[in-house]
């Protein structure tokens, strides 16, 4: 059995290495050449050139390599071609790819392809020449750009036969494309076209398009450079008296007559249902004379309040056309989860077929399809914490339209069991069934889309799309040696000012834990010196004000750099001990003040997370991220509360380190197995992301940090953060990562080694010469960590 084995395995291993090791120009015919590389060499460009969309206009590209090294598959398309099982055919088609064999014609119509595209930039009678270099069986084309001197714009002229369009094109030429002195490109000129049709769009222009738009040309300047002429033409018409002729006629701005809202659109079903309507007389802003109507269209009964649907249109009656906000009013209904489907559009209102040359006026309908209103679902799943084996179960319940104004309720009932390692025979005895931990619990949260204010929400701006989110829930946990009960509770707001910003302001976040310890775990906790680690396991209470800034200035339609920045400041405490001070409260015996005979937490604590995205291509990403992190216990705290702590490690942090296992500072743990957690975090990371093959990417990294004690320590030697010893007290690791990108969902596996640990005694903190392959810290997430 053992022989059959081994045999085996050799069969496979010689199967892998014959596929693999099988050489691209294996079947290659007489006189063919593998295409090996394509090298572009530009003479005479400018400092910005880019190389990039010439090489994207080769006719022919090399197979790609796998991790950048070798050509797997063609060689295994090569080697599956000989082979008539269908399991090679499937093995050929799956993972194999076809030679790309050199072809001169192809090169020739590259060539051609880059003159084209260099005379529509600017660069006209340019010199494009190739060459190659043939080894063994491949071949390396060259390709040699010399490029002219470009063609510069001198003057520009407007040419628009409408004069009141030619207003509304001169009130937006500071943005526009076309600059004294740009290189021509014929692409700046389309995206020029596309810029003013926009913004006459945004502005009542409801039936322009790019095709009333041309550009004149004239380079007869004999300097390198040429004039343009923006022409603006005007639509025709059939004329009214002359039967068979066309006339011109002006553009129309087109404005907002009615407005058609039906919540519950059915489809096929619509045509045959008799509705009725609902008007809707809504006032914008502070200004009770700037109304809007609205004509909502139902069938027996609304079940929906129409001030929710109207704070989510950005369409309001009277209005110019704006296609901006028509494309705002789709993203914010489909933000109420109640509905899975809208449509917008537009006719010409019947009451506007009159005789005004400039103006005329729209009905604007809106369909909506409502969702499956409620639903459940049951969870199951397996547990493993530390090889602590367990089962657990959730039942969550959804309701999409509790108070009839598209509010989410969530509930979840959730439960779980394990098999905790047991320390002694008094703990077997309270015990369910064979499991000596179980937890279990229920969380309620409701979302509302609006400010749930006693105010109109007509008075706030539409743009700002709040929510407001109340979410509370109860946990029980039951171990071997403690009883634990955690409550939580949470009001809050989160608004945007535009696309880029975001505001989160939660006034009311409520955690109350109350512990019952078993007799020997309570003699534990009193031999504790450390109160932060004590504060785990006892009574305490967090009463806290959170506020976040959120700024990303990322255009997902645009291939450019970004960055993102997230603030953090909380505080907790403040009013309750101001009103203990006074009303002159008892203090407790730790000379501390309670709340339901609870001590309660009093500190600030605040936090800032920076990424920088250098878009180097389409696949190609370098990250840049910074995090840094204050915590301040004062008044009724000596520390921060646990939960409030900050760490390190794990799989979106300093990935070398198993999580909460860094810091603080140099400390050099003698064996105990605790949680590190700081008052001070300090942590950056770079990231390069590239591809590999299809949904398979890769990842190389390298992350620097650690946390600090404010404060000086005994459990803790070494950990107080102090400014002549935090630089030299930073970690640092490095590695690779494999991510695959399901669309829908990122998987990741990242591993890290500890290059520098601050553990060490000084002059031993440098530990790449010990780096082994055994030594890698593996970490698994969802997701990219940042």
């Amino acid at each position: 059995m053992k022989l059959k084995r081994v045999l085996i395995k050799y069969l496979l291993f010689v199967v892998l290495i014959t596929i693999v090791g099988c050489s691209p120009t294996s079947n290659l015919q007489k006189n063919t050449f593998l295409l090996n590389k394509n090298k572009v060499s530009v003479k005479n460009s400018p400092k910005a050139y880019n190389n990039d969309n010439i090489e994207g206009l080769l006719q022919q590209r090399p197979n790609k390599r796998f991790l950048g090294l070798v050509r797997i598959k063609p060689g295994i398309y090569n080697w599956t071609s000989k082979r008539k099982w269908k399991f090679w055919h499937w093995i050929q088609k799956t993972f194999g790819e076809k030679p790309v064999v050199y072809n001169k014609n192809l090169t020739h119509n590259s060539i051609n392809d880059i003159k084209l595209y260099l005379n529509s930039t600017g660069y006209f009678n340019s010199s494009v020449k190739d060459s190659v270099k043939i080894k063994k069986k491949k071949i390396n084309v060259y390709y040699d750009i010399n490029l002219s001197e470009p063609f510069r714009t001198n003057n520009i002229t407007y040419n628009i036969k409408d004069s009141i369009l030619r207003k509304y094109v001169f009130n937006d030429i500071s943005n526009s494309l076309i600059k004294k002195g740009n290189i021509y490109n014929v692409y700046t000129l389309d995206d020029e076209r596309e810029r003013i049709t926009n913004y006459l769009k945004n502005n009542g222009y409801f039936n322009f398009s790019k095709e009333y738009i041309f550009f004149k040309i004239d380079s007869s300047l004999n300097s390198h450079q040429f004039n343009i002429s923006l022409d603006i033409t005007n639509p025709t018409i059939p004329s009214k008296s002359d039967t068979g002729k066309l006339v011109e006629e002006n553009h129309k701005r087109y404005f907002i007559n009615n407005i058609f809202v039906n919540p519950n659109y059915k489809g096929f079903h619509s045509d045959t249902i008799k509705y009725d309507t609902l008007l809707v007389n809504v006032t914008q802003g502070k200004n009770s004379e700037d109304s809007s109507a609205y004509h909502f269209i139902y069938y027996k009964k609304l079940r929906i309040k129409p001030s929710t649907i109207t704070q989510s249109l950005l369409i309001n009656q009277g209005d110019p056309f704006n296609l901006s906000k028509v494309k705002k009013t789709y993203k914010r209904l489909s933000g109420l989860q109640l509905y899975r489907h809208s449509n917008i559009s537009f006719i010409r209102s019947k009451s506007s077929f009159g005789t005004d040359p400039y103006n005329s006026t729209l009905d604007c309908k809106i369909k909506m399809t409502r969702a499956y209103v409620q639903s459940f679902s049951i969870e199951t799943e397996g547990t493993n914490s530390g090889g602590d084996l367990g089962i657990g179960g959730n039942f969550v319940y959804q309701n999409k339209n509790i108070f009839r104004g598209a509010e989410t309720l969530y509930l979840k009932l959730k439960g779980s069991a394990e098999v905790q390692k047991l320390t002694g025979e008094s703990d077997q005895l309270d015990a369910f069934l064979f499991f000596n931990t179980i937890e279990t619990g229920i969380d309620l949260s409701l979302h509302f889309p609006k400010f749930l204010l006693p105010v109109n929400q007509e008075k706030f701006p539409k743009f700002y799309n709040p929510k407001t989110t109340i979410s509370t829930g109860l946990n029980y946990q039951k171990r071997p040696n403690y009883r634990r009960y955690i409550w939580n509770f949470s009001f809050g707001y989160n608004w945007k000012e535009s696309d880029h910003k975001k505001y989160i302001l939660f006034p009311f976040d409520i955690n109350l834990i109350k512990i019952f310890p078993d007799s020997a775990f309570q003699k534990e906790l009193d031999d504790l010196k450390d109160q932060r680690l004590k504060q785990q396991y006892t009574d305490h209470l967090i009463t806290a004000i959170n506020y976040s800034f959120i700024y990303n200035n990322q255009d997902i339609n645009k291939l450019k750099n970004f960055f993102y920045f997230r603030g953090n400041i909380e505080t907790a405490g403040n009013t309750l001990n101001l009103i203990d001070n006074f009303v002159k409260a008892q203090k407790n015996l730790d000379d501390n003040y309670t709340l339901f005979n609870i001590q309660y937490s009093q500190y600030v604590r605040s936090d800032i997370d920076f990424r920088y995205y250098n878009i180097i291509d389409r696949n190609k990403t370098i990250v840049f991220r910074t995090l840094l992190g204050i915590g301040i216990p004062y008044g009724n705290s000596e520390v921060l509360p646990f939960e409030k702590g900050f760490y390190e490690g794990g799989a979106n942090g300093m990935r070398g380190w198993v999580i909460r296992s860094l810091g603080p500072g140099s400390y050099n743990e003698t064996g105990e197995d605790i949680d590190k957690i700081g008052d001070i975090q300090i942590e950056g990371n770079i990231e390069y992301r590239f591809p590999i093959y299809k949904q398979f990417k890769g990842a190389l990294f390298t992350d620097i940090g650690n946390i600090w004690l404010l404060k000086s320590n005994t459990t803790f030697p070494g950990g107080q953060f102090e400014f002549d010893k935090f630089f030299g007290q930073l970690a640092i690791d490095g590695g690779f990562g494999f991510r695959f990108d399901f669309d829908f969902f990122i998987f990741r596996i990242d591993g890290a080694l500890k290059l520098k640990d601050p553990s060490k005694p000084k002059g031993e903190r440098w530990i790449v010469n010990k780096a082994r392959f055994d030594r890698i810290m593996w970490n698994f997430g969802i997701g990219y960590p940042f």
